[in-house]
């Protein structure tokens, strides 16, 4: 449906139009930043620079569609263009304008359109800025807002080039009408003996070029004056002499509050008026300037003091003999923002991705890896290569989840991603060649378009061989505590929410008179008379409710009476839902009959509990000592009976006391605490893990159990794993892991700090002949002394690494240039000077070294390897015992 428009209103829109010279040009840059930023910060699909013409509206810029135009008369930008100001179609299939449209109903489905009209430099509408969405939405003030400031920015580029030739043709009118005018002068001089008739046709001519030259002033000034770009204008003095209104808004200074004045006071900021007013006074002496006929950023400032960005275009040009400047202005600093923002955006994504333990890759539609993360890099110990899709399963050591069998092409989780399959925790193992192998779970989708278009796949691996290694020390640590329950002078079981046995130690198996096989999965009512059960349901429906309880009490158990003390402890899952209880008694009935032999029973308590190795000890709600065993004495120094009465902090000085008492206390408050913890003792580290148990008697705490094992060297040989993964065993050089993580970490520093670094490669000088006449041993050694050399020589912040054999290399960080890097070959060639003692032996030892510079953002490891690899071959083909440095910007 088309609009209501006149046809001699069209008509001079359309010649506008034309004028602009912009009509099925090339698509530009300029252009598609302001589209793609539209979409991006508005979160629409589609964005349009669109032109309307007699017949269509044709796209100058498009983001999100393919066609090329439409015809006007299905045009939602006609109207925008008639209403002369912004149209916002919330839902278009409840507009009765286009609820019928093609555009609508067909593709691209158009149901929001917001379009702000776009003007040329003598106000006509030609077209707009328009973003639209398939879906409908409401667009607030703020959106509007935006929408207007990026059409803003259309129209300064669509009217920059008409300006422009509109000055360059005024300036070049008026020095045109200047010469002829002194050309006339000139001759009225030599014909004044004409006659006067000649004389009054002479002033007349000379009447009408003033008039000529009035109205092509006028021209440009109506040019500067509708120019959408500040125009400012000034002497050689740098007073402003122009200010259009442009200049008004963008600065806030009036134009008659800035005529006359500096023009470095109104809108340079104090940082740069001196370089500014020094640049101007050097361009009036010697003609010449950097910034004169040069589009550049540069900051402003606006009468209320507000710091702006301005994009600038200056000219020099001269009027009656006098020196003037002429420059247009573009205040730029939303559009700096918005790139700053998605600037931040991509640099927040990117950290977020290193900083992630989660492996994640990513591959094109085509299958071309395009992300492949520090996390990921760490699995394969690979970067990212172009490789066929059937070649990933080698080259990156992928096999099935049970380790034995390489992946086939269409099993890799990333391929059956591309192919539309929803991932979920695939199980796999990456097990490169010379590393630990890791247990992987994947996950992954493939990733579509806004149009459903394929745009590739992503991956995340998540590492489970902690978790399985974790898994087994618990199934350990499970067998481990069953030996300890077994050997506990204590009946301990475990009984399930509906009050089955689900564990019992022989103790008390012993103690029911029954076989494991009829008590477990039983009731626990099975196993006692009704009166007897019925005392002890009570304690177990506490228990069963969350509470810790304890009792004691007497059964008659097949016919034998028995005493025992009890606890029943709640087993509460994460989420604090009971799952059952655990249950210990200790059978008191020797107690009760004989004190003699309740003695025996606490010294056998005490006999194991002092020889297992661990801390064990008991304390009351005061947290003073109630027992300790004998480790105490072979750990700390400090004697258990000593500690029987006496409160932790009396024990132990305040350092050692603060974060224990802390989980203490929550013990105390009824919770089962875990802790790892490092202690001092006589010069000896140990790392202690504890778990602290709070003692409960019918809902109340008692007290606190504390079991601290000794972890040490089980932590310390996992330190000692990883500290070997990384070094060199032989030199105690770090080695090609090492080197890799440390070159990659190092490029990174280069260009955060804008400086230069520099790779060598080194290699010992036919070592092959050292080891065929001193023997393995002697080459050893002679590698040995090699890398202290080279540690002697370098800078402590260098790092020196030994990736194989007799290659080694050094990576040279804050190095400004390739003649400092000549100056550390040259020195590192003499340091290989003097004879290597091996045994009782003397050899002369000389070195080749390829050294690749750079102070470039765009070099990455591979290509400075592989120039320093080059270098390097340089070296020894030039005859060895030498250095080559190649560098590169």
């Amino acid at each position: 449906m088309d609009i209501a428009l006149t046809d001699s209103a069209d008509l001079k829109r359309v010649r506008a139009l034309n004028a602009l010279c912009v009509l099925d040009t090339p698509q530009e840059e300029r252009f598609d930043r302001l589209t793609r930023l539209a979409s991006s910060v508005l979160g629409m699909p589609i964005a349009l620079v669109s032109l309307v013409d007699t017949q269509r509206q044709w796209f100058k810029s498009r983001i999100g569609l393919d066609a090329t135009e439409t015809p006007r008369s299905i045009s939602f930008c006609t109207h925008a263009v008639a209403q002369r100001e912004m149209l916002v179609v919330e839902d278009a299939l409840r507009d009765a304008r286009f609820a019928a449209n093609p555009l609508v109903t067909g593709a691209p489905d158009i149901r929001f359109y917001a379009g702000q009209p776009v003007f040329s430099h003598d106000g006509e509408a030609v077209g707009t800025l328009c973003v639209i969405d398939s879906a409908p939405r409401s667009f607030g003030e703020a959106a509007r807002q935006i929408l207007r400031d990026f059409a803003a920015l259309v129209e300064d580029e669509l009217n920059k080039g008409a300006l422009v030739a509109a000055r360059v043709r005024a300036e070049q009118a008026l020095h045109a009408l200047n010469e002829d005018l002194e050309h006339r002068i000139e001759e009225r001089t030599r014909s004044l003996s004409e006659t006067n008739e000649t004389l009054k046709r002479e002033i007349r001519q000379r009447l009408a070029v003033e008039e000529t030259l009035r109205a092509n002033e006028e021209r440009i000034r109506t040019f500067i004056d509708s120019s959408f770009s500040a125009f400012v204008g000034t002497d050689a003095d740098g007073m402003v002499v122009e200010w259009n209104p442009s200049a008004e808004r963008t600065f806030g200074w009036s134009r008659e509050q800035a005529l006359g004045q500096e023009l470095a006071s109104l809108i340079i900021p104090d940082a740069y008026r001196e370089a500014h007013r020094a640049g101007m006074r050097r361009f009036v002496r010697h003609g010449v300037g950097n910034v004169i006929n040069t589009r550049l950023e540069m900051p402003a400032c606006t009468r209320d003091h507000g710091d702006i960005t301005v994009e600038m275009t200056i000219n020099a040009f001269k009027s009656g003999g006098e020196l003037f400047f002429g420059a247009f202005l573009h205040d730029v600093s939303e559009r700096i923002r918005a790139k700053l923002a998605l600037q931040q955006k991509q640099q927040l994504l990117d950290t977020v991705l290193e900083t992630l333990d989660v492996g994640v890759v990513a591959c094109s539609a085509d299958g071309e890896l395009t992300l492949f993360n520090r996390a990921a890099r760490e699995f394969h110990g690979l970067p990212p290569q172009a490789l066929p899709s059937g070649d990933w399963a080698a080259h990156y050591s992928l096999f099935s989840g049970d380790g034995a069998h390489p992946m086939e092409e269409h099993e890799v989780p990333l391929m059956r991603a591309l192919h539309g399959e929803a991932i979920k925790d695939s199980a796999m193992v990456i097990a490169p060649k010379g590393r630990n192998r890791r247990y992987i779970l994947a996950s992954g989708r493939r990733m579509t378009g806004p149009n459903g278009e394929a745009l590739g796949a992503v991956v995340a691996m998540k590492d489970i061989t902690e978790l399985n290694e974790s898994q087994r020390r618990l199934r350990v640590n499970e067998q481990r505590l069953r030996a300890i329950t077994e050997n506990l002078p204590a009946l301990i079981g475990q009984v399930d929410k509906a009050g089955n046995f689900t564990y019992l130690n022989t103790l008390a198996l012993r103690f029911y008179g029954r076989e494991k096989n009829q008590l477990i999965g039983q009731p626990v009512r099975q196993a006692y008379s009704a009166p007897e059960f019925e005392r002890v349901e009570q304690f177990m429906k506490l228990a069963l409710q969350g509470k810790r309880v304890t009792f004691e009490d007497e059964l008659m158990v097949e016919g034998r009476s028995s005493h025992y003390h009890a606890s029943y402890i709640p087993d509460i899952d994460a989420s604090g839902a009971v799952n059952g209880f655990f249950a210990m008694a200790f059978d008191i009935t020797a107690r009760k009959r004989s004190e003699i032999r309740q003695r025996d029973s606490e010294e056998r308590l005490r006999t194991v509990t002092d020889n297992l190795p661990a801390l064990i000890s008991y304390l009351d709600t005061d947290l003073r000592y109630c027992f300790a065993n004998a480790m105490y004495k072979q750990w700390y120094g400090v004697d258990p009976a000593a500690m029987v009465g006496k409160s932790i902090s009396d024990v132990f000085p305040a350092h050692f006391c603060g974060q224990r008492e802390q989980q203490l206390r929550r013990c105390l408050e009824g919770h089962t605490v875990q802790i790892e913890l490092e202690v001092e003792h006589s010069g000896d580290t140990r790392i202690l893990q504890s778990v602290y148990i709070p003692h409960m008697r019918d809902g109340v705490v008692l007290g606190a159990y504390l079991l601290s094992t000794d972890v040490t060297a089980a932590r310390r040989h996992e330190a000692n794993l990883k500290t070997l993964a990384h070094t060199d065993t032989l030199t105690g050089l770090p080695n090609r892991r090492s080197y890799e993580a440390e070159l990659e970490a190092a490029l990174g520093r280069s260009v955060r700090n804008r400086s230069g670094m520099a790779l060598m490669f080194l290699d010992i000088d036919r070592f092959k002949q050292v080891n065929d006449t001193l023997g393995h041993a002697g080459g050893d050694e002679v590698l040995r002394e090699f890398a202290r050399r080279l540690l002697r020589t370098v800078r402590k912040t260098d790092t020196v690494s030994r990736l194989a054999g007799d290659e080694f290399t050094i990576i040279l960080e804050g190095v400004r240039s390739p003649e400092e890097c000549a100056r550390i070959g040259a020195k590192i060639v003499e340091a290989m000077g003097p004879l290597f003692s091996v045994g009782e032996m003397a050899r002369q030892v000389s070195t080749s070294i390829g050294i690749a510079w750079t102070n470039s953002a765009q070099l990455d490891a591979r290509a400075l390897s592989t120039r320093a690899d080059a270098a390097l071959y340089q070296a020894k083909a030039a005859g060895r015992n030498q250095f080559c440095v190649g560098a590169g910007q």
